[in-house]
């Protein structure tokens, strides 16, 4: 288990406290939209349940910036059940909501089924791809720790975040979610799985803005390793909206998908 220094956030009464580890890249003052993920996927966790269930489906709405201040979660079961249960969390910064989620959860059982057909090639373990170093990818104080440059190791098989095109990556977490907490493999897949927005950098950053107001993660079956694998695609429209598609695996196959939706600008004065 983790200590306060080497965690995103740290338990204090009914609030969690953000670490530097959170920031993100566009501001001083605001976490990065995977650490807010990671942590109400925790509190959903530790909500109960009648059976064993597993998070099947859960969406996570990033309402505004979510500040390096002391946060609240409030957990809510929407509909009770044995083998289907909707659960609901709110975050709260200061008595503002910042961020919530909504998850899917299907009970957990054993079923004999047939082995599918898959059209899937496992890309090379995380020992074969590159270390991933971006660190121009910050604006503010260039000396504060942040989630992307700080609290992640990044592998790319095709310099991911570099260039445009699909991108094939491994992430991994190299802290604890939250301090004297282990960090559940949903814990870990919630929180790296913002990441997958700029995995397929189809548009240069130094000129457009796309931000996801939101994270929606699918998982049939939680991973079982350290390592992350994200197979990313993004799609954008002249509209200024555009969708992030992503399939997640592990070193023994897929496990799930992840899709964002993305606001789309121009940096600066709107260009004719």
């Amino acid at each position: 288990m983790s200590s306060a220094s080497d965690a995103l956030f740290v338990p204090d009464g009914e609030r969690f406290l953000p670490t530097g580890l959170t920031r993100g890249g566009w501001s001083d003052t605001a976490q990065h939209g995977g650490p807010p993920c990671g942590l109400m996927a925790h509190v959903i966790e530790t909500a109960g349940a009648p059976v064993p269930m597993q998070v099947a489906r859960i969406t996570f709405d990033l309402l505004r910036p979510v500040p390096l201040t002391p946060l609240t979660v409030r957990c809510e079961l929407i509909r009770p059940g044995r083998r289907i249960q909707v659960v609901q969390a709110v975050m709260e910064a200061e008595g503002v909501e910042v961020a919530r989620a909504l998850a899917l959860m299907i009970r957990h059982a054993e079923v004999d089924l047939p082995e599918p057909p898959l059209d899937w090639i496992q890309p090379p373990p995380p020992g074969d791809a590159h270390p991933l170093e971006f660190q121009q990818w910050a604006a503010g104080e260039p000396h504060l720790p942040r989630f992307h440059l700080d609290a992640i190791e990044i592998r790319t098989f095709n310099d991911s975040f570099y260039r445009p095109g699909r991108g094939v990556s491994w992430f991994r977490l190299r802290y604890d979610v939250v301090a004297e907490h282990e960090t559940t493999p949903l814990m870990r897949v919630a929180t790296l799985a913002d990441l997958s927005n700029g995995n397929s950098m189809m548009l240069d950053p130094r000129v457009f803005l796309y931000v996801n107001p939101d994270v929606t993660l699918y998982v049939h079956r939680l991973p079982n390793d350290e390592w992350l694998g994200m197979d990313s695609i993004a799609y954008q429209h002249a509209s200024g909206i555009g969708v992030a598609d992503t399939l997640i695996f592990d070193p023994t196959g897929p496990l799930g998908r992840v899709t964002q939706a993305q606001l789309i600008e121009r940096h600066g004065p709107q260009r004719p």
